[in-house]
């Protein structure tokens, strides 16, 4: 066959699986025409290509158990794979053949799986090859290692990974009739090695208790990475060609089923299947005996049962998960966790794995959850996403009103408070005044002698015994300082104006209306002094300041002032 003619024949077989299964086979002799060895070629790479149910598939040890009395070909048994010798068949199955090893010189043992007429399909060479690119990436001692990688004289491809001496997971649990705690420390460890893989950008999407073994000393190992993905790799075609004809459909997500796009959620979900059957003994779908579309109908239209619902339902011993020790609360979050991770919408499941071990570590600790089932809350922001135009407008037209109220709630608040404290302190000056001119006794009338000069001198004094209302103190040094510069006496009149002017400063701030009325105060007295070059820039700046605070309805007061 020339190189041409396998061309043609490899690109109408990828074309073909792109078909539905049963339109391919119009479809190739369609396209052949006229050319029925061509039609018979590609038909036969179908044919073999569907054989895709591989015993590679299942839990290795299990199948050992039935198989390794099984004759190993005398080709096999006289190859070397590399520093390996063939001693056992641990399975065997449409795409390959899974081999015990053992090394000679170091008496180890590794399980050697070999592809077998690699010729007849470059599709699965190019998934037993991408295997093993998978296998050499991941360094995690819950993940099986690869050991080795080559090639037999002939061209066949080989690879020797970690032998694995355990039994499923779910059996391990139901045989050593391990306790909640137990069951979801081991899943724990499951959910670091797929953790793991997540963090190399690889996607496992065939998780199920026969690919995660748990030894007799309670060593887990996650095996099968035959479909796994790069996820910058994965891409709508590819998806079709292997995930949907080699995932198993009881652990699949209901994106696999529906040949959407897989990801990391893809692996949460499958997580979330393998816990359902760790808490309950059984899969939250009984897909036996139903055809590929009731599968796909049950996945992805209807509800699991509540696994404490589940749980309860299935008998002890069949199953041997420890319900009595379970509390009605702790079902309640396993509830929770195990729900939230098989969740039909991927944007509603566990966003990563990370997020999924920290739940199981909340639990395991007693503590509350992150994840929440659904409750009023989510639907109320599902009903906002639904409606937002007219719930923003709404909200916005409250918003606004609310704003309005506040506004003038405030400014009728602060207009109160300024005309109280307004009143008080015209109330303290009539008073001040009052006790002034009786001489400090309201039964003692003033002397007839009394000057101006001494009333002033003694509202003076009075006025420093006012510490205690700062406010109505610089209001008084103000009036007496103006009251002492009229009488001529200018130093006194300098020392009140200058101390009202400094307590304003301290009482409002530096710029501020009351500041700036002391500062014009301040200004005429030093045109008195005739210190005119400080007086005209006193009082430059307390007109500017004015300007500043005083609305447009006072610019004639300033212009006047």
């Amino acid at each position: 066959m020339d190189a041409e003619r396998w061309d043609r024949i490899q690109r109408l077989f990828h074309r073909a699986l792109d078909q539905p299964a049963g339109e391919r086979h119009a479809f190739v002799n369609a396209e052949c025409g006229n050319d029925p060895a061509l039609s018979a070629d590609v038909l036969a790479l179908l044919d073999e290509d569907a054989r895709g149910g591989s015993l590679l598939d299942r839990d290795m040890a299990q199948v050992a158990r039935g198989m390794l009395d099984a004759a190993i070909p005398p080709s096999v048994a006289e190859r070397a794979f590399g520093p390996y010798r063939v001693s056992a068949v641990l399975g065997e199955g449409g795409m390959g053949v899974v081999y015990l090893g053992r090394r000679v010189d170091l008496g180890s043992v590794a399980a050697i799986k070999l592809l077998r007429d690699a010729w007849l399909s470059p599709a699965r060479l190019e998934r037993f090859q991408s295997e093993q690119r998978m296998l050499a990436q991941l360094n995690h001692p819950a993940i099986a290692r690869l050991y080795d990688a080559d090639t037999l004289p002939d061209g066949t491809p080989w690879f020797a990974m970690e032998y694995v001496d355990g039994v499923a997971l779910t059996s391990y649990c139901a045989q050593h009739a391990s306790t909640m705690h137990e069951r979801l420390e081991l899943f724990r460890l499951v959910c670091e090695a797929v953790q793991h893989a997540h963090r190399h950008a690889i996607i496992h999407r065939d998780l199920k208790p026969s690919n995660i073994l748990v030894t007799a000393e309670g060593v887990v190992k996650l095996l099968d990475f035959g479909i796994a993905k790069q996820i910058e790799e994965l891409d709508p075609a590819a998806h079709t060609r292997t995930g949907l004809r080699f995932m198993t459909p009881a652990y699949a997500a209901p994106e696999q089923l529906r040949g959407n796009q897989p990801g990391t959620y893809t692996d949460v979900y499958a997580l979330g299947v393998v816990l359902y059957e760790l808490l309950t003994g059984r899969l939250p779908f009984d897909v036996t005996n139903r055809t590929p579309g009731e599968v796909e109908r049950m996945i992805t239209e209807e509800e699991p049962e509540r696994p404490s619902i589940a749980a309860r339902g299935m008998a002890e011993p069949t199953h041997g998960a420890p319900m009595a020790a379970v509390s009605k609360g702790s079902w309640a979050d396993l509830d929770v966790l195990c729900l939230t991770a098989m969740h039909k919408d991927p944007q509603r499941r566990y966003r990563t794995v990370d997020a999924l071990i920290r739940d199981v570590d909340h639990y395991l600790g007693s503590e509350a959850l992150e994840a929440r089932g659904d409750s009023t809350p989510y639907r109320v922001r599902k009903f906002a996403g639904r409606h937002w135009r007219p719930l923003a407008a709404a909200a916005a037209s409250l918003t606004a009103l609310a704003v309005l109220v506040a506004f003038y709630t405030l400014r009728l608040t602060a207009a109160r408070n300024s005309a109280l404290a307004e009143a008080a302190r015209t109330q303290r000056l009539e008073q001040f005044t009052l006790d002034l001119f009786q001489g400090g006794s309201e039964d003692v009338a003033p002397a007839e002698s009394l000057r101006v000069i001494t009333l002033v001198d003694r509202g003076a004094r009075e006025a420093r015994a006012l510490d205690a209302d700062p406010a109505v103190q610089a209001d008084l040094y103000e009036t007496l300082g103006s009251i002492y510069q009229n009488l001529g006496k200018l130093a006194p009149a300098d020392s009140l104006l200058s101390m009202a002017l400094a307590k304003r400063q301290r009482l409002y701030g530096k710029d501020s209306r009351a500041v700036a009325h002391t500062m014009m105060a301040l200004g005429l007295l030093r045109a008195d002094q005739a210190r005119f070059k400080e007086a005209e820039q006193l009082v430059r700046d307390g007109l500017a300041m004015s300007r500043r605070h005083l609305p447009e309805s006072h610019a004639d007061e300033i212009k006047g002032t």
